[in-house]
């Protein structure tokens, strides 16, 4: 289930993207790497890898054809979230730390993966203005 195949440049040495920032007066250090069959993206303010989960985009859609179909609706009357299926791979397995990672799908482009992803999602609290300010990060800093 968590097998990575490693992209094709097989010069490139570590992570896409690894980085340390501030986020609501909390250290918070992010990694991201896409591989061939998976993205990878682990948050953590615990200083540790947080619990893992897989994530399955459950409409599949052709990118040369028609890309991210099944992209978020984020209106108040008529929200619809991108459906997916969750699996924990490791560690505790919450309903909040499930919403927070449906929350970043839905207000990132972590939405417009290809693959499948692998998510790591350790904060100190789970909170919505947290979680806004993650998205945040990872529009700049990820994406």
């Amino acid at each position: 289930m968590c097998e990575f195949r490693r992209a094709a440049d097989p010069d490139q040495k570590g992570f896409k993207k690894q980085f340390a920032i501030v986020v609501n007066d909390i250290n918070t250090e992010f990694v991201f790497h896409n591989f061939d069959n998976k993205w990878l993206l682990l948050i953590t303010q615990l200083g540790k890898i947080p619990a893992l989960y897989n994530v399955a985009f459950d409409v599949k859609r052709d990118n040369r054809v028609i890309p991210y179909l099944h992209g978020p609706v984020d209106h108040p009357e008529y929200h619809v979230s991108v459906p997916v299926t969750m699996t924990c791979c490791m560690g505790a397995d919450t309903d909040e730390i499930r919403g927070g990672i449906q929350f970043l799908i839905n207000k990132t482009p972590l939405h417009k993966c290809p693959c499948e992803l692998v998510i790591g999602l350790g904060l100190k609290q789970l909170q919505t203005a947290d979680l806004k300010s993650i998205a945040k990060v990872l529009e700049v800093g990820v994406f």
